[in-house]
């Protein structure tokens, strides 16, 4: 009986000690509350990094490639702007890694990729939501007499690499 004594005495100290804890941080909350400071959310942070320059050139290079291969054979673009977010967020996912982490060389063609999944659900959000965004951006600003023109989908594809192509130099989701 004693040792149930004394491992409840303790057991009380410890519930004690966790209810105090609990205190301070609700304290601490509304002081936060209070004080009006909004704090962003775990995954924005560090989300924006300041590209070298050979992301710039990679970039440059992909998406200029994609806008060219537009340009030159112009039915392709309808196939090409369905599936040039997924290439973003493949860029997205991978910038950051080193060469190591990345299956296949570093080539970034496979999704099963070292780091936690976390990151990778995160570009995909941020790839999905850019190629939304951009679309109603582009569409949306895009003045009544240039809508319904032949070019009209080339410049269009273009913008939207562009945003792409920004989005990729600047956003990292890997925190690694």
């Amino acid at each position: 009986m004693k040792g149930l004594t004394t491992l409840t005495k303790e057991a009380r100290a410890q519930s004690s000690f966790e209810q105090a804890g609990a205190d301070d941080e609700e304290d601490l909350m509304e002081k936060k509350k209070e004080d009006g400071e909004w704090q962003a959310p775990l995954w924005t942070r560090g989300l924006v990094v300041k590209p070298d320059e050979k992301q710039i050139k990679s970039q440059v290079r992909l998406w200029g490639i994609l806008t060219a291969l537009g340009l030159a054979l112009p039915p392709v673009i309808d196939y090409l702007g369905r599936f040039t977010w997924l290439v973003c967020v493949a860029q997205l996912t991978f910038r950051g890694m080193s060469s190591e982490q990345m299956d296949r060389g570093g080539m970034g063609m496979s999704f099963n990729a070292g780091g936690g999944g976390g990151h990778r659900k995160v570009a995909f959000a941020l790839g999905f939501g850019i190629w939304i965004t951009g679309l109603l951006l582009i569409y949306g600003l895009m003045p009544a007499w240039a809508k319904g023109q032949r070019w009209t989908g080339l410049v269009a594809f273009a913008m939207q690499n562009l945003i792409f192509g920004t989005a990729s130099c600047w956003l990292q989701p890997y925190k690694g």
